[in-house]
């Protein structure tokens, strides 16, 4: 082969290398189904839901949505927490976007680190004061995302949030 040949090749083996896709940096999407069985404790509800996150550098965008709910979502939020047990609200949905009213609904918006409630009491140990910290903590499975109702204060739909 000759050599400009031989150059044509490998610029050409190269390009198609390069636009394989896929990527080896970690997923920047995030997400989860929410049932009442996940809560903790437990709920008996026919409720689901979903919620998706997408960071994109210093926000991250968000979309909420249940159906089946006992009510109108009172509240809903990010916790850090692993699924067995309880965790402070670390980022709360409905403080930034406020929900429709009906046992259906769906919102969505954006969040910066200065959404992110570090809790004190008691303290978060590692605590979670930047958006980089979030992450972590939903990469390590230690978030959840949940949706209040009037019927189930504590929550009644949840689902451990992960990347995607």
């Amino acid at each position: 082969m000759k050599p400009c040949h031989l150059l044509a090749a490998i610029a050409v083996v190269s390009s198609g290398i390069l636009s394989c896709g896929g990527s080896s940096g970690p997923s920047n999407t995030f997400g989860t189904q929410l049932t009442g069985a996940n809560e903790v404790p437990a709920v008996s509800s026919t409720a689901t839901g979903t919620v998706s996150l997408t960071l994109n550098g210093a926000t991250v965008n968000y979309t909420v949505s249940a159906t089946g709910l006992s009510g109108d979502a009172r509240q809903s939020h990010i916790h850090v927490g692993p699924a067995n047990s309880t965790g402070p609200v670390v980022v709360d949905f409905l403080a930034i976007s406020p929900a429709p009213a009906g046992t259906a609904t769906s919102f969505s918006g954006s969040f910066t680190v200065a959404n992110i409630k570090n809790p004190t009491n008691p303290p978060l140990n590692p605590p979670v004061v930047t958006l980089d910290d979030l992450i972590a903590q939903i990469r390590a499975g230690n978030a959840y995302a949940n949706i209040h109702t009037a019927a189930h204060p504590g929550g009644e739909i949840r689902g451990q949030l992960a990347a995607q």
